[in-house]
């Protein structure tokens, strides 16, 4: 059960946001590709399938090796690529590509993110939160990229903060498990315009601290990621660009975990990471959700439908995967055992109450990288069955595949003809 506590940070920044949180759409579920190559024989076969959108990634140091020294080859084929999928009929996503930094960025004044042991984060991560000096480079990246191929022309353009591209910070460290511990995050002279810095300098986690500087810290910690995708928000929408899909992973921390952090003061075990990535969704969306405005919308990407805790609820009698209709009041009022719901459904009532539309995807094979795969996660053919329906379920208008290439292998577990078959049943 929710415990009263939850009520410390969720529930009364939940309750102001009733009346934008409604019933699911129904509209067509929509299902793209993710990773898409924006050749001209997969485009063209992806739009005879059906599926009219894609995901189209492009790499931040390989397009800027050196500061202001822009590859001309691997922009013009970018600009080719995009040109293919859009003749197709292929409407994309564009991933601009800073989880992929320069090396040079990563050398900039606070460049990347460390946490309380002085480490850095492995991989590296330009710290987009508190660095000004990235965030200037980002921005200058981001022009370039808007005069070479033009941001308006994108479906919606995704924005994060971590090495895979997704919201909050990096994932836990050898040495500590928190990031915002660099020389700007600690009131340093490098920190950037309009962010700030901590209310505890020198505070380490699992130190002593009073119970209302304990809450502040978390504030500061989870708000100044939303932070950093509100300068990005300002930046593209300069540029001309629309809605932005920001990708959530996992159901971050439950009111009652995060009470139970706050109590410990941050010290001890974070089993899944997200106390240390920041993910604190009840008072986060709320705020992405203001970032929305008459240029677009702020869309939340969930890229776990039927992740591993999908396939634990789903097991649980009775079964606890899917969302209901009721899910939206249950997080409301702060009952229901949400404990046993996996991450899809907590995470999209959240975002129902907090008015925000969604979009997802599944997160791909077990056997691949970066999917958060376990050895209970379901494969490539059970996801094509299952993620599907979970989107629809939840109300998600669009669905994307996890990934292109692994539909075009000689033992590919699920080919383009099946996910075309799978969007033919679906719609």
């Amino acid at each position: 059960m929710i415990r009263a506590a939850c009520a410390l940070v969720v529930v009364l920044a939940l309750a102001g946001c009733g009346t934008a949180a409604g019933a699911p759409p129904s509209a067509r579920l929509r299902i793209g590709v993710l990773a898409t190559s924006c050749t001209a024989d997969r485009a063209a076969a992806q739009a005879r399938a059906g599926l009219p959108l894609a995901v189209f990634d492009i790499a931040w140091d390989r397009y800027e090796p050196q500061p202001g020294v822009f590859d001309a080859a691997y922009a013009a084929d970018v600009r080719r690529r995009v040109e293919t999928c859009a003749n197709a009929g292929v409407a994309i996503v564009l991933g601009p590509g800073l989880q992929y930094p320069p090396g040079w960025v990563l050398d900039l004044p606070a460049g990347t993110y460390r946490n309380e042991a002085g480490e850095a984060a492995d991989p590296p991560v330009a710290n987009l939160v508190f660095s000004r000096a990235v965030r200037e480079a980002a921005a200058a990246y981001l022009r370039r990229l808007d005069a070479d191929v033009g941001l308006e022309r994108f479906a919606a353009i995704r924005i994060g903060t971590t090495h895979t591209g997704e919201f909050g910070y990096p994932g836990p460290g050898r040495g500590g498990a928190f990031w915002a511990f660099d020389e700007a995050a600690q009131g340093g002279p490098d920190l950037a315009d309009g962010s700030a810095a901590t209310p505890l300098p020198g505070w380490r986690p699992g130190t002593p601290m009073a119970t209302e500087q304990a809450i502040a810290w978390w504030r500061w910690y989870a708000d100044s990621v939303v932070a950093a995708l509100g300068w990005q928000v300002r930046v593209l929408r300069g540029l001309g660009a629309g809605d932005v899909d920001v990708p959530i992973a996992g159901r971050g921390v439950l009111p009652t975990d995060l009470a139970e952090a706050v109590a410990r003061r941050f010290g001890g075990s974070d089993p899944d990471g997200a106390l240390g990535r920041g993910l604190d969704y009840p008072t986060q969306f709320p705020a992405l959700g203001r970032l929305a405005g008459p240029a677009g919308r702020v869309v939340i990407d969930f890229t776990g439908l039927d992740d591993v805790s999908a396939v634990r609820a789903r097991a649980l009698d009775p079964p606890q995967d899917s969302c209901r209709p009721d899910d939206v009041e249950s997080v409301r009022a702060g009952i229901g055992d949400v404990a046993a719901w996996p991450a899809q459904r907590w995470t999209t009532a959240v975002a129902r109450l907090a008015g925000l539309p969604l979009v997802g995807e599944n997160p791909g094979g077990p056997d691949l990288a970066h999917t958060g795969g376990a050895p209970d996660s379901d494969g490539a053919a059970a996801q094509l069955q299952h993620a599907p329906r979970y989107a629809r379920d939840c109300g998600l208008t669009q669905f994307y595949w996890a990934f292109e290439e692994t539909l075009y292998r000689q033992d590919a577990d699920v080919t383009l003809t099946d996910l075309q078959r799978r969007a033919e049943s679906t719609g």
